[in-house]
C-alpha cells in the first residue's frame, strides 16, 4: 500500500492554465501575481509528500513510564523495569516492580486532564491516510521508500493499524511522528518499531481509538521493541518482554505489563516541534520545473501587455 494516493497530484497544469489565460493592461496585476504565486506554491508541495505533524504538550505526564487507572502487573520474576514515574488508582500495594521515579496512588488529576489535552492536540492535527482500513505499518510505502520505512508525519487510517509478526517497522529522520489508528494498535510478537537517521522517541506519538497491544519477545534483552508515547484510556497491554521507550498513558483505562523495560524518553525535543515533508531528487527537479513554467507565465503575460499596448 501506498500513501501517494492520500494526495491530489499536483501537476504544472496551474501554471499552464494562467500562461494561457487573455489579460488586458487594465487587469489587476496584483491577482495576476497572485495566482502564479499560487501555482508556484501548488509546485513546490512535491506529489505523495508527507502532511507535517506538530508535537503536543505532554505536561505533566511527561514524567511517567505508566499512567492508568488499573494497573496489572502479570510477571514477577523477572521484574518489571519502570525507569521514570507511576500513577494508577487501582493496583498491587506494593507492587513488584522496579521504579526509578515516583509512584503516585490515585493518578494526581492533572495527569488527565494533560493527558486529553495533548490527545486533543493529536486528534486535531490533518494526517496523511495509510487506507479507509486496517493497514500494517510493515507494508506500507511512503514516497520512495522502502515498505515500512517511515519518514516523519502524521498518519492516520480507518482502521486498525499493526506490525506483522517478526518483522521491523523504521521511523526515518529527525521529527515528529504520529500515528492514529481508527481502531486497535497492534505488533506481533517479535516485531521492533526502531529509529533511524535522527528520529528520536520522544518525538513518536500512538494515538489509537481501540486498545493498544504490544506483542511479546522471545529474548529477554533490554533492546527496546517499540518506541514511542502511547496515550490510549481504551487500554495498553505490553506482552511479555516487549521492551518500549516512550510511555504508556491511559488515564481511566488499564496498563498490563509483563516483565517490561519501559524507559521514559529523554531526548531534546524539536525547535518548534514540527517537521515538514524533504523532497527526495525527483521532486527537486519537479520543483525547478514548475519554477521554469512560473517565469514563462510571467513573461508571456508581459508580452501580451506589451502588444495589447501597440494596438
Amino acid at each position: 500500500m501506498t500513501a501517494d494516493a492520500a494526495f491530489p497530484t499536483r501537476s504544472p497544469y496551474l501554471v499552464a492554465r494562467l500562461i494561457k489565460a487573455k489579460f488586458r493592461p487594465g487587469q489587476n496585476i496584483s491577482g495576476l501575481l497572485a495566482g502564479l504565486g499560487f501555482a508556484v506554491f501548488a509546485c513546490l508541495l512535491p506529489d505523495g509528500a508527507v502532511l507535517a505533524a506538530t508535537a503536543p504538550n505532554l505536561g505533566s505526564t511527561s514524567t511517567y513510564g505508566v499512567v492508568s487507572d488499573t494497573f496489572t502487573n502479570a510477571n514477577t520474576s523477572p521484574q518489571t523495569t519502570i525507569d521514570g514515574d507511576v500513577c494508577f488508582t487501582t493496583g498491587p500495594t506494593t507492587p513488584p516492580l522496579n521504579i526509578t521515579g515516583t509512584t503516585s496512588t490515585p493518578c494526581p488529576p492533572q495527569t488527565g486532564v494533560d493527558e486529553g489535552l495533548a490527545l486533543a492536540s493529536l486528534n486535531g492535527q490533518v494526517c496523511t491516510s495509510l487506507g479507509a482500513g486496517a493497514v500494517a505499518l510493515d507494508s506500507i510505502v511512503v514516497g520512495t521508500n522502502p515498505p515500512g520505512t517511515i519518514p516523519p508525519g502524521c498518519y492516520s487510517s480507518g482502521g486498525a493499524m499493526s506490525v506483522t509478526v517478526s518483522t521491523t517497522v523504521t521511523l526515518n529522520g529527525a521529527g515528529v511522528y504520529i500515528f492514529r489508528p481508527g481502531g486497535a494498535l497492534t505488533t506481533g510478537a517479535d516485531s521492533t518499531v526502531v529509529l533511524a537517521n535522527g528520529a528520536c522517541s520522544a518525538d513518536v506519538y500512538w494515538a489509537p481509538v481501540g486498545a493498544a497491544t504490544l506483542g511479546a519477545n522471545s529474548a529477554s534483552s533490554s533492546t527496546p521493541t517499540f518506541v514511542g508515547n502511547i496515550l490510549d484510556d481504551a487500554g495498553i497491554t505490553i506482552g511479555h518482554f516487549a521492551n518500549m521507550t516512550g510511555s504508556a498513558l491511559a488515564f481511566g483505562g488499564t496498563v498490563t505489563t509483563d516483565a517490561n523495560t519501559i524507559t521514559v524518553a529523554s531526548c531534546a525535543p524539536l525547535s518548534g516541534g514540527t517537521a515538514a515533508a524533504i523532497p527526495t531528487l525527483s521532486e527537486w527537479l519537479s520543483i525547478v520545473l514548475c519554477m521554469l513554467l512560473a517565469i514563462a507565465g510571467i513573461a508571456a503575460t508581459g508580452r501580451r501587455a506589451m502588444r495589447s499596448n501597440a494596438s
